[in-house]
């Protein structure tokens, strides 16, 4: 049997990060995924992802969206990747609506550079949209797009110049541990590793590795669209479009500049779709794109052009829509994150460094308090 320092369960954009992480404290690693590299099964598939400060769900995220956008900014000068582009970000709706609302309450509370608009002046600064006359938008300036699939692979690259090993189409049926202290990890073709510390991050997977926790975790369906507009896609670049929200009766949708390669990405923010993670639906289909054309048709005329291509992601939702952080009650060694619940990517660089922490010493600088598991019930660490 092998045996490494730390084992990392699923190497999406968290467990990436956690082995990368590792790797670079010089521990010996291996990492295991079920799928293959650049899996697009779980929540950190595809080609872009936002990331913004003037959080609405909580303005407790602030200094952590702050520190991750130092933590990509870190990796892209170690790698020698470009991972970030800045367009600014508009949220928008009505003014009493959780999006506006919440996102004001976190410009004001951390001092962010940001400005509040009207309908009118939204509709002028970027004419390709149509909102309704009670809109507000809050516009912050440090925003912007992450490249998701080169994120990933930028942190798997950091791990394995570090010396991890990584085994792909490798899935996790147990783990249990030892007498002496440490882990015993099996995949599903028998073999068995060991390790003096573990990491869970296989995302939807996630509570079948700790069912003991009865985490009330669930899952959902997110279909995720590219539509070429009947406009100019000059028009629709990063340099003239921001990434942006917006609330209406009908959910959030949200929407990145054009890329060249898929087209304009509008999609629905929290479908309400609860699915089992092995048999999701993962074709869009008719009724998924008619969803998002409504929003379009509504409130973005320019974009209803043909759909260019489309997929479906998962999001895992605790009851709260925050953040599952923690180290196992029972299994001091142990720690895992999942549950993010469709606004965890841009925090990746971070929770890879908070797990590695939690695995390897029981504790972490970051506040993580919010996001213990013990919030619902379940078993807690005395």
């Amino acid at each position: 049997m092998q045996r490494f320092d730390a084992i990392v369960v699923g190497l999406g954009a968290h467990g990436s990060a956690t082995a990368a992480v590792l790797a670079r404290r010089g521990l010996r690693i291996l990492g295991l995924e079920r799928f293959g590299r650049g899996e697009t099964f779980g929540s950190s598939g595809g080609r872009s992802r936002m990331i913004r400060l003037a959080y609405f769900e909580d303005p407790s995220y602030v200094p952590l969206a702050r520190a991750s956008w130092h933590g990509w900014e870190a990796l892209e000068a170690e790698t020698g990747t470009s991972l970030l582009t800045r367009t600014g970000g508009l949220y928008a709706g009505p003014a009493d609506s959780s999006v506006v609302a919440g996102s004001v309450h976190s410009a004001r509370e951390h001092d962010l550079v940001h400005e509040v608009l009207d309908a009118a002046e939204i509709h002028r600064r970027w004419p390709v949209f149509r909102p309704s006359l009670d809109t507000v938008g809050l516009w912050e300036e440090r925003a912007g797009v992450i490249r998701a699939d080169l994120a990933n692979e930028a942190h798997l690259r950091v791990a394995e110049r570090g010396g991890a090993t990584l085994r792909f189409g490798a899935r996790v049926v147990g783990w249990r541990p030892v007498d002496g202290g440490g882990f015993e990890v099996e995949t599903d073709d028998g073999s068995v590793a060991g390790a003096a510390c573990l990491v869970l991050t296989a995302g939807p997977w996630t509570s079948a590795l700790v069912p003991s926790l009865r985490l009330p975790l669930v899952v959902e369906r997110q279909p995720v669209l590219w539509f070429e507009p009947t406009i100019d896609p000059a028009e629709l670049s990063g340099e003239r479009l921001p990434v942006w929200l917006m609330a209406t009766g009908d959910g959030v949708f949200y929407g990145f500049p054009y890329d060249s390669s898929l087209g304009l990405k509008v999609s629905l923010h929290h479908t309400g779709v609860f699915v089992d993670p092995d048999d999701a639906g993962r074709e869009v289909t008719d009724a998924d794109e008619a969803r998002v054309r409504g929003f379009i048709r509504s409130r973005m005329p320019a974009v209803d052009g043909r759909l260019r291509t489309s997929t479906v992601c998962l999001y895992t939702n605790a009851p709260d829509d925050h953040f599952v952080i923690d180290r196992h009650p029972a299994a001091d060694g142990v720690a895992f994150a999942s549950a993010c619940s469709g606004h965890g990517f841009k925090y990746a660089p971070l929770i890879g460094e908070i797990l590695a922490d939690l695995a390897t010493t029981g504790s972490t600088r970051w506040p993580i308090d919010g996001f213990r598991s013990g919030r619902f019930g379940g078993p807690q660490i005395a």
